[in-house]
């Protein structure tokens, strides 16, 4: 079998409905070599069709955001009209976005997400836009949503064995979040089907769930009233700094419905099924959202939602069923809820590591991009539990969730933006390119003037001052890393010669 050598962008383009022409199957590569495939022409599966696909970006959503951040928010915009409205635009916003990724995943079929789309659209300097990208998702953004989803499951599990939803010893919530990051490593590295399965079943419980909510919210609304309701935007705040902080939270709620951007290379017709599972997971989920925030406070008073801290769902099953299914019940089905999410996470995490490496823009790629025995990236899956528990352990008490959401919520939106503009950059530089699914312009406008937004208020001072954290500890942070991947892209890439060895580069084409 004679290798070929070709550009990445010239295989890019001849993908039809999500295969590269140089993919090979274990069986193909069996049979024309006589042997079983080496690493560098073995692929990942394609087992997800389009229910298991939509169960992925449910699941993914679905996480701590609807059960821990209800208070936050309302603390940070004052009032409960102006919660429920910041719920309702997070939801208008996210169906804008995943419009925008209907195009880009259907016009470029493969794994990877915004790497393939910022490496096609912004081609010099070479891998630049895409390798800052693949750093900063792989070490800030999915790593830091991982911790705060884990860390939020072990809060669930502590309020179950404790009866306390808050106040909580802090060395035994991380160590639970350490517990469940691990354990979902290493069901996605050593039980790949089983897992896929278990994501499936916990998202059924996810969704079970919501709709418990919503039904005890509704039965108390009808039987009690809706006080919470009554002068619904009375003190509401008026400074941007304050949207900003509630946005970030409500973008990291439905955050997930571009999990399936991230492993295209494992779904099956993904043309056809990657704007169905995601535009029909997103919408689903953006319905129990409202319909929940809604009962949260058809049950709970402003007061005791904004007291509940991170476990505003427990309080307020303990308000409407008492201590024992309030306390010790239900809150073990959200920790399953919320570990259900961390699954999701980490599968999508893991593959962006996986196709990083294999693109040559990690040191060690040909560990990281190899596939294991068990037909997954156990290296890969390795990096992403470890630099999970990282985030879990480092940040400082007290203030470590919502900080976890501001530093890994600034540069995805600074990426969901560029992704956009990469969008619209190649209608004109790539006119060729089929595009099965073509989005709104207005849907491109809304998100790209988010995407500002998002960018530019965290660097305003807050209203009432700040905590133990700066308000612009985030941003910076953020920033200044993707620098930092600035200096090591020309390492890796233009004096190591990163790309060159890849193992996408020394892909056979048949």
């Amino acid at each position: 079998m004679q290798e070929v050598d070709i550009p990445l962008t010239s295989v890019r383009r001849a993908t039809v409905d999500g295969r590269r022409p140089s993919s090979i199957s274990l069986d193909t590569a069996s049979t024309i070599s006589g042997s079983e495939p080496s690493p560098d022409e073995a692929e990942l599966e394609r087992t997800l069709g389009l229910w298991s696909g939509m169960a992925i970006v449910i699941g993914t959503i679905i996480g701590s955001g609807i059960f821990s951040t209800p208070s936050l928010i309302l603390t940070a915009v004052g009032s409960v009209g102006m919660s429920m409205a910041v719920w309702v635009l997070g939801a208008a916003v996210s169906v804008c976005g995943c419009i925008a990724y209907m195009e880009l995943g259907t016009m470029l079929p493969r794994s990877g997400g915004e790497k393939e789309y910022l490496d096609t659209a912004f081609p010099r300097p070479q891998a630049l836009m895409p390798f800052v990208f693949c750093l900063a998702s792989l070490a800030i953004c999915s790593p830091s949503a991982l911790a705060a989803d884990s860390a939020v499951t072990g809060t669930y599990f502590l309020y179950a064995v404790t009866g306390k939803s808050a106040d909580h010893a802090e060395w035994a919530q991380r160590l639970l979040g350490v517990a469940v990051a691990v354990f979902c490593a290493f069901m996605h590295g050593f039980f790949v089907r089983w897992a896929i399965r278990l994501q499936s079943a916990l998202t059924v419980v996810k969704v079970l769930v919501l709709l418990l909510i919503v039904l005890v919210g509704l039965g108390v609304g009808i039987r009690r009233g809706t006080h919470s309701f009554d002068s619904a935007f009375a003190g509401t705040s008026a400074h941007p700094s304050a949207y900003v902080s509630a946005l970030f939270k409500v973008f990291f709620a439905y955050s997930g419905y571009t999990a399936l951007n991230y492993s295209i290379d494992e779904l099956k017709s993904p043309v056809r099924n990657l704007p169905r599972a995601a535009l029909g997971g997103l919408l689903v989920t953006a319905v129990l959202y409202v319909l929940s925030n809604a009962a949260y406070f058809m049950v709970l008073d402003p007061q005791a939602v904004e007291g509940s801290s991170t476990a505003v769902a427990g309080v307020f099953f303990t308000e409407a069923f008492g201590a024992l299914w309030g306390q010790r019940i239900v809150p073990v089905l959200i920790g399953l809820a919320t570990l259900g999410n961390v699954m999701c996470g980490m599968f999508s995490a893991s593959r962006v590591v996986f196709e990083a490496a294999r693109e040559g823009y990690l040191p060690l790629g040909h560990i990281l991009g190899e596939i294991s025995r068990f037909q997954s990236p156990l290296s890969a899956l390795c990096l992403s539990c470890a630099l999970t528990v990282v985030f879990i352990v480092t940040p400082p008490a007290g203030e470590a969730y919502a900080f976890l959401i501001d530093i890994g919520g600034y540069p995805l939106w600074l990426f969901y933006g560029l992704a956009v503009v990469g969008l619209l950059v190649m209608r004109r530089t790539h006119r060729g390119l089929q595009r099965p699914f073509r989005a709104w312009h207005v849907a491109n406008a809304v998100t790209l003037a988010c995407a500002v937004f998002m960018c530019v208020v965290p660097f305003v001072r807050p209203e009432g001052g700040t905590g133990r954290i700066p308000y612009w500890a985030a941003p910076v942070a953020a920033l200044a890393f993707m620098a930092v991947s600035c200096a090591f892209w020309y390492v890796q890439v233009v004096l190591r010669g990163g790309l060159e060895r890849s193992r996408n580069k020394r892909k056979p084409l048949i």
